[in-house]
């Protein structure tokens, strides 16, 4: 059993060649003998995985260097005959050569899938290798791959770095933990430990990582060693070996399940039939009728009730279900709070994002596990076990959904709510565009030149003409008044001459000169249109201003009449004046030179009075604002931690509001996911039901309809089908014995 194939060989064998087809059927769902073990080779960056398989492989067949080598993923399958290929997004495969292969492997070609490698190797056989980029890859795309590869492999060889287990091993070791995947730990590059231990260094201790893994990651494992020359091979091909034999016994469990019940339904069935073509007298036959449909009925019945046994299967299995996402989002809730509790700075921003993703995954995780647990307890038939072996009702044990099936299902309806998302987005954006109308430029820049030669034209036309007048009409005027005095306006041209010819006409001293020049002022006052000449009564002004025109010739016929008598005038000695008025200047200069010397007396004397007063008052004021300084200083401090503490709160403030974003969106994710594996859980229970219990019980119904008529036939045509049951019975027996 051991081999699926010959197995299966023997069990076609034994079997009634009418029931080959649909065991076939059967076993090309459930055995899947074509599909190979899925081995993922998975460790950091770096740390050898394509030195380890050349070494597996006994040829350089992948490029190995210190820096990242695995740049797409790589299958590795047995073939006939050796081959290389690169695989396209659309399935087509490019053969390459080795130099070709080593370059698309280490240099992505963009838009490739993967690359395969065909080799005649025999323990390849039943084995497919999926080389993948080290997890420490800066390719996001490249590690999410990865990770869905570990979720979907059948076993993983794991690589550690001679340097033992880093923190991303342990959370990558936690994933498959959690997993459930079958798994062997690699120490790679014990050459180099060996040359170390050599030098005299101190030998690391693979029982200490091995506790370190089972405590961090909760892994229990025993780790091997290996090199490029040959260690540690003998050892991974048996893990292989083992692994592979486990998957075929699995699935081989898996189609035994299934195919038991169906064998068993139809040995029942055909002993039924045999009880019937062994009918013979009327009232066997009569006594078989009444029994096929009291059977008929209580598949009927049975029938009628299905529905509310479905219903009540799937209420139950909603029930726990959704007490088991209750739990979960409650504990999710829970610890993304405490996380957002201790977010006191930027800094932490990036643990906090990590922390919570994986918080997330966690929480989902665990409800695929829960769930796949749930999915293997439902569709139970209501029917006492001899009801079910009478009615020939026997039904395999559901297939439990694999928690992997689950989290796929998660992730690709919240991939799928995202594309929707996207595609809304895209659409609003085109409907805005064709909203906006786009205007023919030619036809603006057609306007735009008719506008031009219009403009052009409007400039090029003559303007008309006109006459106008200027001027207020006062020359004729102002010529016939300049011609009527002209006779009196030489006098006007320099008064100032006027008045010194008049004052030597009647000759005479100072008193005449001081007159003069009083008239002066007073003609050219009166002149100049003024109001008020000093020396000069305002009255005589007002007069003077009626006679602007005669007033010179007034004032020379008064002036002439005062003068016309003798007078004698006392002249000052201009010499002594002239003494006088130095000896007054020098007393004076000695007057202002005591002033001054006074008055620095009087300042010094005042200064001495008031420095105390100003000194004191110069130490109050300087204490004064000292004080003024220090509330200042105080007061700027104080603001100074005010605006701090306000700018602590709003980042606070800024770093909550992000928290909670995040947290509601791992929580929105939650939720999608949880949902859409609750619906494939569902969609399973109501399959079951509908597809499975409910056409085994038409199949029955039918079975009875074909038992009435077989009962029916002639006795010879009962003999020839009783040998051909006969004989079916014991092929299916023998069938049953060999699962068994």
């Amino acid at each position: 059993m051991s081999e699926p194939t010959a197995f299966f060989s023997e069990l076609l064998s034994s079997l009634p060649s009418d029931w080959q087809a649909p065991v076939e059927a059967l076993a090309a769902d459930v055995l899947h003998a074509n599909t190979p073990l899925r081995l993922v080779l998975l460790g950091g960056f770096s740390v050898g995985k394509s030195s380890l398989l050349n070494m597996l492989l006994q040829a350089p067949l992948l490029q190995t260097a210190l820096e990242e080598t695995t740049a797409l993923p790589t299958f590795i399958e047995y073939a006939a005959e050796r081959s290389m290929s690169l695989i396209g997004p659309d399935g087509s495969q490019l053969p390459l050569d080795d130099a070709q292969f080593a370059h698309v492997t280490t240099h992505a070609p963009e838009g490739a899938v993967c690359a395969v490698l065909n080799l005649p190797q025999p323990w390849l056989k039943g084995v497919s290798i999926i080389d993948l980029p080290g997890l420490g890859s800066t390719s996001a795309h490249h590690r999410e791959y990865t990770l869905t590869q570990v979720r979907h492999a059948d076993a993983v060889l794991y690589l550690l770095s001679p340097r033992g287990p880093s923190a991303a091993d342990m959370e990558t070791l936690q994933i498959i933990q959690q997993a459930g995947k079958r798994v062997k730990v690699l120490v790679t590059h014990w050459d180099e430990v060996e040359a170390a231990i050599a030098r005299g260094e101190k030998a690391p201790s693979l029982e200490q990582w091995a506790q370190q893994i089972e405590r961090a990651a909760g892994l229990r494992v025993r780790l091997a060693t290996s090199h490029h020359d040959g260690l540690g091979r003998e050892d991974i091909l048996d893990f292989v070996e083992r692994a592979r034999d486990d998957l075929q016994s699995i699935r081989l469990r898996r189609f035994q399940a299934e195919l038991r019940p169906v064998l068993e339904n139809a040995l029942g069935h055909n002993a039924e039939q045999q009880r019937a073509c062994e009918v013979e007298s009327e009232q066997q036959a009569q006594a078989l009728h009444q029994e096929l449909i009291e059977r008929k009925q209580r598949l009927a019945d049975f029938k009628s009730n299905l529905y509310g046994e479905q219903q009540a299967d799937r209420s139950r299995l909603s029930q726990q279900a959704g007490a088991s996402v209750r739990q979960q989002r409650q504990q999710l809730v829970q610890q993304l709070d405490e996380q957002a509790a201790n977010l006191s700075d930027e800094t932490e921003w990036a643990h906090f994002g990590q922390v919570g993703g994986q918080q997330l995954d966690a929480a989902i995780r665990t409800i695929a596990s829960q769930f796949c647990e749930l999915s293997q307890h439902y569709g139970a038939l209501e029917l006492p076990a001899a009801d079910i072996v009478e009615l020939n009702l026997r039904l395999p044990v559901p297939e439990p959904v694999a928690a992997e099936d689950f989290i796929d299902i998660g992730r690709l309806t919240q991939l799928q709510q995202a594309l929707t998302e996207q595609q809304d987005t895209e659409q609003a954006i085109c409907q805005k565009q064709v909203s906006l109308q786009v205007h023919d430029m030619d036809e603006h820049a057609q306007t735009l030149h008719a506008l031009t030669l219009q403009q052009q034209a409007l400039a090029s036309q003559p303007l008309p003409m006109t006459v106008q007048q200027t001027g207020n009409g006062n020359g004729a005027f102002i010529g016939r008044l300049v011609g009527e005095v002209a006779d009196i306006g030489l006098m006007f041209v320099n008064p100032t001459i006027v008045g010194a010819k008049v004052a030597a006409l009647v000759g005479k001293g100072a008193k005449v000169a001081k007159a003069v020049s009083t008239t002066v002022r007073v003609v050219k006052g009166v002149q100049q249109g003024k109001t008020s000449v000093r020396g000069v009564p305002q009255p005589i002004m007002e007069k003077l201003g009626g006679l602007e025109m005669l007033s010179l010739g007034y004032w020379g016929e008064r002036m002439g009449q005062a003068l016309s008598g003798q007078m004698e005038i006392e002249v000052v000695d201009p010499q002594a004046m002239a003494e006088r008025e130095a000896a007054l200047a020098e007393l004076e200069l000695q007057r202002q030179a005591l002033r001054r010397a006074l008055s620095r007396n009087e300042d010094i004397a005042n200064e001495r009075q008031l420095t105390g007063w100003a000194l004191e008052h110069s130490q109050k004021e300087q204490a004064r604002l000292l004080g003024e300084l220090e509330q200042l200083k105080q007061h700027a401090e104080q603001k100074h931690r005010e605006a701090l503490q306000q700018q602590q709160q709003n980042r606070l403030n800024q770093l909550q509001r992000s928290s909670e974003k995040a947290r509601t969106q791992w929580l929105q994710s939650f939720d999608r996911q949880a949902s859409a594996m609750d619906e494939l859980l569902h969609n399973r229970v109501r399959s079951y039901w509908e597809d499975r219990v409910e056409a085994l019980l038409n199949e029955r119904l039918q079975d009875i309809d074909l038992l009435a008529e077989q009962a029916q036939a002639s006795a010879q045509d009962k003999q020839a089908t009783l040998v051909i049951l006969a004989e079916q019975a014991q092929a299916l027996q023998r069938t049953l014995d060999t699962l068994h």
